[in-house]
């Protein structure tokens, strides 16, 4: 960025006491800032920001929150931006259900501190122009979200993250709380709404709108309506509205309950009978008897054919809070002087990015590219390093071969003096001097060397680059492998927590495991799984 001999002064001043003026301080200021002397500007910049918490980091992060009895376990690996939210908030202090509640989200994350409601359909979802989505959080007022073809590359074709920012912004707009973000778990992405409330009180519950049909979150009722069936709408008093059943394919109306609602979005009914209504009454059983009821002043009098599989579905409006999940995090009150922490089995606070993390490539995954950086894991131990530059043997190399090695395919490797080593990481491993690459087939053989295993077709070779152990970096790029200490994390939270808590409170801690997988006699008749049932 460029800069101005007026600029690196004004900074050189901000490091100063207003009160030390004069002509010798405006002299030495006016000669460090002009010249070379923006490096020493910029170092004395690194240096001020260690002298707080909130830009302090690595060693001097530490050695500030020293000073309020914080420390940062080695064995967990908390990133300098977790360590220093958990130090504000701590120095921050609050009341102290409110503070635990704040540092289990830190440390555990948003998704199992707060109430979220999952899309059970996949992306691409097949939205219309002016579709809406109505949305409840934490018990509150049903808040009606628009989506528009401006807010999307294809609306019809709309990816899960431009609907989740269409959901946040809807909200944004209206000046509510909540959210809505994109998440894959492998299988394809999918929208995840979610509240802004820590705790027992957070929830989320959806109540229809057009975009329920593509969308699916919970949960639509296993009725069976299709374009055959038929209803009849007939008009009672005060708005009450009867949908009858009067011919085509039985829809199961003994599926739904008072409560549930309904969505009638279909050109076969008049655009006064289509919306979302809440399910007044209902019954089930034969064409002409079975019927539901709701609530709607604009409805007129009709008999129609659905005309389309999704014209009339319908849903029950779950209210999904923390105690939905199996893994949650949350502190609740169960009486006087006691507090309950519920927490899972493993935090967020070990790092899990997708460079560095361990992952298996899917060759026929169009979307997992084979070059992505995954991790590497490197024997310390071996007395040289490969290379990336590998093939595999065409021909038996044993004690006997003379000159030639014969490989698949060799172009890749230098045409001149170096190691190749055979067999990497079996009991046959060799490293083997070669002097040439006579053809993209084979590698001339040292004539000082003497094969000492016997190599079958299809062994390993590998391109030693360095003649030396492998040195790795200390900053990271190397993706190397590492293998994490998962219960540090928990047990991390669970001191913490301990020792914020007020003197006289009686803690309460339940570790939640969704599964037994991992536990003890795990998928036998003696499992060790331990069903915690949360309140």
């Amino acid at each position: 960025m460029a800069t101005t001999i007026e600029k690196e002064l004004s900074r050189l001043r901000s490091y100063l006491n207003p009160a030390i003026r004069g002509k010798n301080t405006d002299a030495i200021l006016s000669g460090l800032a002009s010249g070379m002397a923006a490096p020493l500007i910029d170092n004395l910049q690194a240096i001020n920001d260690q002298l707080y918490i909130a830009t302090a980091s690595q060693k001097y992060l530490d050695l500030k929150l020293s000073d309020y009895n914080l420390s940062r376990p080695p064995q967990v690996g908390l990133s300098d931006d977790i360590f220093r939210e958990i130090g504000i908030k701590i120095i921050n202090k609050k009341q102290i259900r409110s503070l635990i509640s704040d540092l289990l989200t830190v440390i555990f994350g948003d998704e199992v501190t707060k109430a979220t409601s999952k899309s059970s359909m996949l992306e691409p979802y097949n939205l219309s122009d002016g579709e809406t989505l109505i949305v409840q959080f934490d018990g509150g007022e049903k808040i009606t979200i628009p989506f528009s073809s401006s807010q999307f590359t294809s609306i019809a074709a709309a990816t899960a993250q431009e609907v989740a920012d269409a959901i946040t912004k809807g909200l944004r707009d209206q000046g509510k709380t909540g959210g809505a973000f994109a998440k894959n778990d492998g299988l394809g992405a999918y929208v995840v709404i979610i509240s802004n409330t820590i705790g027992s009180s957070s929830s989320v519950r959806v109540w229809g709108g057009k975009a329920q049909n593509s969308l699916q979150f919970e949960k639509a009722r296993p009725t069976t309506a299709d374009i055959s069936t038929q209803w009849t709408v007939s008009l009672g008093d005060a708005g009450n509205v009867r949908y009858t059943w009067t011919g085509g394919a039985n829809p199961s109306l003994g599926k739904i309950k008072k409560g549930d609602y309904v969505n009638i979005f279909s050109s076969s009914f008049s655009a006064g009978n289509n919306g979302t209504f809440v399910i007044q009454a209902s019954r089930g059983g034969s064409v002409n008897d079975a019927y539901f009821e709701i609530e709607n002043p604009n409805a007129v009098f009709e008999t129609v054919v659905q005309g389309i599989p999704d014209g009339v579905l319908f849903y029950n409006p779950v209210k999904v809070t923390l105690s939905s999940k199996s893994k949650y995090a949350a502190i609740y009150q169960t009486e006087a002087k006691t507090l309950e922490l519920f927490i899972p089995a493993t935090t967020k606070v070990i790092r899990r990015d997708r460079a560095g993390a361990a992952f298996i490539h899917d060759q026929t995954d169009p979307l997992d590219d084979p070059a992505d950086l995954g991790p590497n894991i490197f024997d310390l131990s071996q007395p040289f390093t490969i290379s990336t530059i590998q093939t595999l043997t065409s021909s038996v190399i044993d004690p006997s071969t003379d000159k030639i090695l014969s490989m698949v395919d060799t172009s890749d490797f230098p045409d001149e003096q170096g190691y190749v080593v055979l067999g990497y990481g079996t009991q046959r491993q060799e490293k083997i001097p070669y002097l040439a690459r006579p053809s993209n087939t084979s590698l001339l053989l040292s004539p000082s060397y003497r094969v000492k295993n016997t190599h079958p077709i299809g062994t390993d070779v590998s391109y030693v680059s360095v003649n030396a152990p492998v040195s790795l970096p200390s900053d990271g790029t190397d993706y190397g492998f590492v293998l994490t200490d998962v219960i540090s994390g928990r047990q991390y939270a669970e001191d913490l927590v301990k020792s914020v808590s007020a003197t006289g409170i009686n803690l309460i801690i339940t570790i939640l495991y969704p599964s037994s997988e991992g536990l003890g006699k795990w998928n036998t008749e003696y499992d060790d799984k331990v069903y915690i049932w949360g309140p």
